[in-house]
């Protein structure tokens, strides 16, 4: 690899590492012990309580959206020489996905207002601790359609790898069953949310499989073979 290959491989793996450091604590830090599902009186409590943690989720979630734009811009330097089309479109996929969850932080901001007594949350009264339930449910949900967008941007990222041997095959797999298993738990939480909870155990797996291709990035980087015009060939006809 060159000098600035490997410099670019670097960075976006720390921004990799950064999306992983970023989600769990806004989503397992914050939202998760804050809001208490189907209870919008304790819901709202907690977020008015610690209303300070809740803003540093959003704050999280914004660093999060940048990162994600990071990546893919540097995933689209390092791999656009094995099938530009390609690169391209697992780029796109990634900012569709940044994009949907920009937007999606009007929920959780309209939450916190709406929890620590806003103008709008003292004119409304009892029906607050709805709305700010309500809030939070609906910014699950239009996560859950970003994660439509990363999942197939998993996918085609997986192919590039795999086709162009850039890393370990068998991180290129992991890569793909990751789009897999968000394709899949997006489509479960959307279509029939009772059974979401039978797919945490394959989160944990996607989770290791992206933290052991930031990781890849950082350490080792990825292969540029010679043979690069060749490979794009094979990836196009099959």
């Amino acid at each position: 690899m060159s000098e600035n290959t490997t410099r670019t491989a670097r960075y976006t793996g720390l921004a990799y590492l950064g999306i992983i450091a970023t989600g769990i604590f806004a989503e397992v830090g914050v939202r998760m012990p804050l809001i208490v599902e189907h209870d919008p009186a304790a819901t709202t409590a907690n977020i008015a309580a610690d209303a300070l943690l809740f803003r540093a989720g959003i704050l999280a979630d914004v660093a999060m959206v940048g990162l994600d734009v990071a990546v893919a811009v540097g995933l689209l330097a390092l791999l656009q020489h094995v099938h530009k089309p390609l690169a391209q479109l697992a780029a796109a996929l990634r900012l569709i996905q940044a994009a949907v969850i920009s937007a999606n932080l009007m929920n959780m901001t309209r939450a916190v207002q709406l929890a620590t007594g806003g103008p709008s949350a003292d004119a409304l009264g009892s029906a607050t601790g709805g709305l700010v339930l309500a809030s939070m449910e609906v910014h699950g949900v239009v996560y859950d359609l970003g994660l439509v967008f990363f999942g197939l941007s998993c996918l085609v990222l997986s192919r590039l790898l795999y086709t162009s041997r850039s890393v370990p095959s068998a991180l290129a797999v992991a890569l793909g069953f990751s789009g897999v298993v968000y394709l899949v738990g997006s489509f479960v939480a959307l279509c029939v949310p009772a059974w979401s909870a039978t797919l945490d155990p394959l989160y944990g797996v996607a989770f290791l499989s992206e933290l052991g291709f930031a990781l890849w990035l950082v350490t080792r980087g990825v292969t540029l073979n010679s043979g690069s015009s060749a490979q794009a060939t094979q990836v196009a006809a099959s």
